[in-house]
């Protein structure tokens, strides 16, 4: 509404669009900024659309789109580590150690999340210039012979239709700040129920202020919510029924019995696993089970904490993620996309080894 992702992305390209990879790596960390703040589901539909005018200026074989969209995925998947609320993978790892009477605070989250995300973000911009320099295909090379071809030494400047910042449209952002600071600070959030009565309370003076239309509500991803909830009740489920005692026992063998060498090997079976399912299915499946191996080792907290970014780490095929299907069904006015299974193999698979 406020329409916040266009004005720093403007920001950005006139501060930054005569140095193109630095203009990457901005764009991954708005990526991970608006991530942490409205999830990495919507974080990059938005920044996508913005980036389409831009790309639309270069070819669609450019390398540099190809990085561009690589980068802006894998970012917005180390945003989904930032925050608690910031993918469903962390709502639902924390749903799952909820159920055993624990739970992390946003300060514990963001002690160990901002660092790691930090450097992580450093390191797949960094692996992304390397496969950049090696992504050059025949048509561009041919192309940046020719006198007087384009390149990719300027960014082409965020053209959008600029809205005034209303009375309202300032009121619903003071509002949206004030949600997350009552789901930041446990104790203020208590005194109206906790962070479901915040968050309703939300939405509805929104809906009622016209602040959301009846469209943009309906809109919303509301499969999630009930792909979480319905994970949710089959992790209880799973506990009452004594299944989850008879798992651990059979896991537990198999495992180390050191409480530290146990948090390494769950953290790799989860970043396996989600090589190739989804993150968020991935989450639902195996965090119950890492929260009773983690309880019974004492170590409970760090282990769902640690396998809650594992959960969004892998990043080398595309359908596993949100984040890495909305850059790759990204296409140009012809409908030919600019990227493909191949690309994220190429920079997914170093990049998850790396974080992981």
């Amino acid at each position: 509404k406020c329409q916040l992702d266009c004005r720093a992305a403007a920001l950005l390209q006139q501060s930054l669009g005569h140095r193109p990879f630095l203009f990457m790596l901005a764009i991954m960390w708005l990526g991970v900024g608006l991530s942490a703040l409205l999830s990495n589901v919507t974080a990059p539909l938005l920044l996508v659309e913005v980036l389409k005018p831009l790309l639309r200026d270069m070819p669609t074989d450019s390398r540099y789109s190809r990085a561009l969209l690589l980068g802006l995925a894998f970012a917005c998947n180390v945003g989904g580590m930032m925050t608690p609320i910031s993918s469903p993978q962390n709502v639902a790892s924390l749903q799952a150690l909820r159920q055993h009477g624990r739970d992390i605070t946003w300060s514990e989250w963001l002690y160990l999340s901002i660092p790691f995300c930090t450097l992580a973000v450093l390191v797949c911009w960094l692996l992304l210039l390397v496969v950049y320099r090696f992504d050059l295909s025949e048509s561009e090379a041919l192309r940046l012979q020719r006198p007087g071809s384009p390149s990719s030494s300027k960014i082409p400047a965020v053209i959008f239709d600029q809205e005034e910042l209303s009375y309202g449209k300032m009121a619903g952002l003071v509002g949206a700040l004030a949600t997350l600071a009552a789901f930041a600070y446990a104790p203020a959030a208590q005194e109206v129920g906790g962070t479901s009565s915040v968050a309703l309370l939300f939405v509805a003076l929104s809906l009622g202020a016209g602040g959301i239309s009846r469209q943009t509500f309906n809109s919303y991803n509301w499969h999630l919510l009930f792909l979480i909830g319905g994970g949710s009740a089959l992790g209880l489920a799973v506990q009452e029924s004594g299944l989850l005692d008879l798992l651990t026992d059979a896991v537990q063998r198999q495992l180390s019995s050191s409480p530290w060498l146990l948090i390494v090997e769950l953290t790799l079976v989860i970043v396996g696993a989600t090589t190739f399912v989804s993150h968020t299915v991935a989450a639902l499946v195996l965090m119950p089970l890492v929260v009773q191996l983690g309880e019974e080792a004492g170590v409970e907290r760090i282990a769902v904490l640690l396998g809650a970014f594992a959960c969004s780490t892998a990043c080398a095929l595309p359908m596993t993620s949100f984040p890495n299907v909305n850059s790759l069904m990204a296409a140009d006015d012809l409908g030919k996309p600019w990227l493909s299974v191949k690309n994220f193999l190429v920079a997914g698979i170093p990049t998850t080894i790396t974080l992981a």
